[in-house]
């Protein structure tokens, strides 16, 4: 779990590709610094052609650090290849490589960190996700490097049963990036591991705002309403779970439930609109929406179905669930040894 959430979710935070074009001056090197940039910064999977493109290119990327071999970026930029294509140990060689070049440096440490997650060495990522933080405390560090690092930290933590230590790296990765439902989703993984019901349910609530196929989110609020003694709400979140794997009419079917067992339940008449919506009834998600509204003026995903609605119908574009035959899920990887 600790790894493939940074890959689930399409990050909200801004690059800062610029920073590392400015350790350039080679036109090569200039390359390898954009897509270590692409990968580095947790962006949506990567596909099969993003993929095939970086294996094509790995010979000339490793050929790059043989010709330099104390070049901080080419080394940087060759493990966050490996790591792109899963080969960790082949990653962790050259993050320490660099960190061995430049130990101030803070992409180093976080690279090393994830490499190490992906080896199973927690004690040896926690150490280098602690550096980020504190290097962040004495230099001006980019926020998305720190929040990255309490994000990685919490998971740790989660992992291994420590739920307060948890909580309290991802509230401060919550109050960093706002937007991050990976990281809500932990925290409010963190507060059910810790018992505290309203705040997982607060927290698991966040982390489908933005995301609504959020499978893995619904069935903690699943888990979490069937504790409280919340009929209605359960229903409602495993009619989401149908929906985020694109199973839709079994979602109408829950989400109907949830809606006669909880008649006043916003949200519930809001995932109907968004299930409405994909099967292309646009009536009635609109009037799904409506009613949501009605009960709840403020729901993001009402409002936002009754936006997209409003457009023409060549204009509209619908949330497509991560089952979707619409969506996009591949993964690749390779074997090689590292230069």
């Amino acid at each position: 779990m600790i790894a493939r959430l940074k890959h689930r979710i399409p990050a909200q935070r801004g690059r800062v590709l610029d920073r590392l074009i400015a350790w350039s001056a080679i036109l090569l090197v200039l390359a390898i610094a954009a897509f270590a940039a692409y990968y580095f910064f947790d962006q949506q999977g990567s596909g099969t052609a993003d993929q095939d493109v970086l294996k094509i290119k790995l010979d000339q990327y490793e050929q790059v650090v043989r010709d330099d071999p104390n070049n901080v970026t080419n080394r940087l930029a060759l493990g966050d290849a490996y790591y792109a294509l899963e080969r960790y140990e082949d990653a962790v060689t050259q993050y320490e490589a660099a960190l061995a070049i430049s130990d101030e440096s803070t992409l180093g440490h976080l690279g090393l960190g994830r490499a190490k997650l992906g080896v199973g060495d927690f004690a040896g990522a926690s150490e280098s996700f602690q550096k980020v933080i504190d290097q962040s405390k004495e230099a001006d560090i980019a926020g998305e490097l720190v929040q990255s690092a309490y994000y990685y930290l919490g998971s740790i933590a989660l992992e291994q049963q420590e739920s307060e230590e948890a909580i309290e790296h991802l509230k401060q990765a919550t109050a960093l990036e706002k937007s991050d439902s990976d990281a809500w989703y932990l925290l409010g993984s963190a507060y059910m591991q810790n018992g505290d019901l309203d705040e997982a349910i607060s927290a698991l609530t966040r982390a489908t705002l933005f995301v609504p196929d959020f499978a893995e989110a619904w069935q903690q609020l699943a888990l979490a309403y069937d504790e409280k003694g919340a009929t209605g709400e359960a229903l409602y979140a495993r009619g989401m779970i149908a929906y985020s794997e694109g199973e839709l009419e079994k979602a109408a079917e829950t989400l109907q439930d949830a809606i006669s067992a909880s008649p006043t339940l916003a949200e519930a008449y809001a995932g109907l609109g968004l299930v409405r919506e994909m099967q292309g009834q646009r009536d009635s998600a609109m009037a799904a929406y409506q009613q949501a509204l009605h009960l709840k003026p403020d729901n993001f995903n009402a409002s936002s179905g009754l936006a997209r609605l409003s457009q023409p119908e060549s204009e509209a574009s619908p949330v497509l669930p991560a089952g979707h035959p619409g969506g996009q899920n591949s993964e690749s990887s390779e074997q090689g040894v590292a230069p």
